[in-house]
């Protein structure tokens, strides 16, 4: 009997010094570690948000590559992540799901292990810097927890950091030895534009000369965002051209898709050099035929007319496909309608 109230004893005390310790525990532990890669940001960004590409470099994987990991959504759609499960005890299972990102600068994730809920999770994130083709990267946890379960946060560094320390040293030599930057990502936003909701990619001070490789890889990627999320064209696709420097030769501009009714409005016709014009009481607008040489002549002549009648541009300028290289091949047969709104 003594011997039993002894380890009764015993418990007791190591409870009550659990319990105690834990008033005392940080309520938050945030844990990082840093790496630099030769490698540009561009390169090391793709492994970090492309989730499938995980299992390149982290350290979970490489302890049982047989686990069955079920990934959903890409980056950018509103439920992007994966989940896995092992029969190894060291990996069990759990989830990542993206929380936000900024393009080639940081990813937040959130972390469940085990069968967890939302109430369980923990927040981690890459940030990423570059400087002369060096990225320096920066992996981070934060565990939040309550009382009594923050006593964990004593233990987490010793937990976490070798973990962390293994994957950004996978993720440095994987990416050296595979330097190669795919496409870029384009991340597909929803903006409105002169009463106007579209789904849209744009690009910043992109340069003239690389205007045709942008509307290539952003169409596919704002209907296929479409197409994933529901959304129905309502109407041809559009380019909305927000600046244009021919100083420098670049242009922010957006491939964008009408994805709310286009309203018409009242117009009436006016002869100019170019041909026939329509304007309404805040608009003008011409239909372009054929190739896109006479383009710059053509927004010219709009703009110039805005200008001597003493109106004010309000971007953006928009160029409406409605007869486009997908449509035909024949340069002759493509329509272009050029929109000008004014105040």
């Amino acid at each position: 009997m003594k011997f039993l109230k002894g380890v009764l004893y015993f418990i007791l005390i190591i409870s009550g010094a659990v319990l105690l310790a834990a008033i005392f525990a940080p309520g938050t532990k945030v844990i990082e570690r840093t790496i630099s890669i030769n490698a540009p940001k561009a390169a090391v960004f793709n492994q970090i948000s492309n989730f499938e590409n995980w299992k390149n470099w982290d350290p979970w994987f490489k302890l049982d590559t047989v686990q069955k990991r079920t990934y959903k959504g890409k980056l950018g759609d509103k439920d992007y992540g994966y989940s896995w499960i092992s029969q190894n005890d060291n990996v069990d299972q759990g989830s990542i799901k993206l929380i936000s990102f900024e393009e080639k600068e940081r990813l937040d994730y959130r972390f469940i292990f085990g069968e967890g809920g939302e109430s369980d999770a923990t927040d981690g994130y890459f940030k990423l810097e570059e400087i002369d083709g060096i990225t320096s990267v920066k992996c981070g946890l934060i565990s939040k927890k309550g009382y009594p379960t923050k006593i964990i946060n004593y233990f987490m560094e010793r937990f976490i950091a070798p973990d962390f320390e293994k994957g950004l040293a996978n993720l440095k030599a994987y990416t050296e030895a595979n330097p190669g930057v795919p496409a870029e990502h384009k991340m597909v936003e929803i903006v409105s534009e002169h009463g106007i909701n579209y789904a849209v990619v744009k690009a910043e001070n992109l340069s003239f000369t690389g205007m045709d490789s942008f509307f290539k890889g952003a169409y596919p990627e704002v209907y296929g965002y479409m197409q994933t999320n529901g959304l129905v064209p309502k109407g041809p696709s559009r380019a909305l051209y927000y600046t244009w420097d021919t100083l420098t030769k670049t242009t922010t501009v957006a491939a964008a898709v009408p994805i709310s009714d286009v309203l018409t409005e009242e117009t009436e016709s006016l002869i100019l050099p170019i041909g026939r014009v329509n304007i309404s009481s805040n608009s003008i607008s011409y239909l372009q035929k054929g190739s896109y040489t006479q383009a710059k002549n053509n927004h010219e002549a709009l703009s110039a007319w805005i200008l001597l009648n003493g109106k004010e541009i309000v971007a953006p300028t928009i160029e409406e496909y409605i007869k486009s290289f997908r449509d035909t091949p024949d340069t002759t047969a493509l329509e272009t309608k050029i929109i000008y709104t004014f105040k």
